[in-house]
């Protein structure tokens, strides 16, 4: 098995100023057809806000079509936090060259 070619730790760094600085940030990636994770803020204080992994489905209902949306994970803005959830995109199949 090939090792990662990303360092988790840089990504996380990154990650987290990005979210500091932009609390529309939303880092997405397609996973599959019809299957997208994104990675949200929710909060506009730089030093106090929330982050969450989402999955994006795209389903049809009725013949019209629509989207569900099932939450992996949510946590604080902490640097630790965010190195888990990216953590967990990566992991969800998320491509860390969206971060």
């Amino acid at each position: 098995m090939t090792e990662p070619t990303y360092d988790l730790d840089e990504l996380a760094k990154k990650a987290k100023e990005q979210l500091d600085n932009d609390p529309d940030l939303i880092i997405e990636t397609d996973i599959e057809e019809g299957v997208r994770l994104l990675i949200c803020r929710t909060g506009y204080d730089p030093n106090d806000y929330r982050v969450s992994l989402e999955k994006q489905i795209e389903t049809e209902i009725n013949g019209e079509p629509d989207e569900e949306c099932e939450q992996v994970s949510e946590t604080d803005s902490s640097l630790t936090s965010i190195y888990g959830i990216i953590y967990d995109y990566i992991e969800e199949g998320g491509d860390p060259e969206t971060i």
